[in-house]
């Protein structure tokens, strides 16, 4: 597979300050770097979930492919929960089918992160996901 070639064929379908949403019809991914979460910019952050969700249903998405590397999380528990659970939920009610995640190298961000997966995965979605350690092996899976 030539990751180079999946890359040029994008579009940028929507961005502003804090996210940048890069679609790829061929490959039908939706690629986006997920933008810190810190108390003082939570409406923020849930405005930049809700737009994910509605390129996702207005571009019809079945691949979608979440950036988490970079991502700062500070945030208390239950506002982390909460916004997690909600943007799942969205993209539940989406014809979305596939998910990966670039994890943190953040230790302790991962942890959270794996805990919300499972609270997520109890939700019984559709939606296969799996989380990746870098971009070219979660690509490799979205493409099969």
């Amino acid at each position: 597979m030539n990751l180079q070639r999946i890359r040029s064929d994008t579009m940028i379908v929507y961005h502003n300050s804090i996210i940048t949403l890069d679609y790829d019809p061929a490959t039908d991914i939706l690629e986006v770097a997920l933008p810190d979460m810190q108390a003082h910019s939570i409406s923020e952050v849930e405005r930049c979930l809700h737009i994910i969700v509605e390129h996702v249903i207005s571009y019809d998405v079945k691949k979608l492919l979440l950036d988490s590397s970079k991502a700062v999380v500070e945030v208390e528990d239950e506002t982390y929960r909460s916004l997690i659970l909600q943007f799942s939920r969205e993209l539940i009610n989406t014809r979305l089918q596939k998910v990966a995640r670039i994890a943190t190298p953040v230790a302790s961000q991962e942890h959270r992160a794996n805990l919300m997966a499972q609270e997520v995965h109890q939700l019984k979605p559709a939606v296969a996901y799996e989380n990746f350690a870098g971009r070219a092996a979660a690509l490799d899976w979205l493409l099969v």
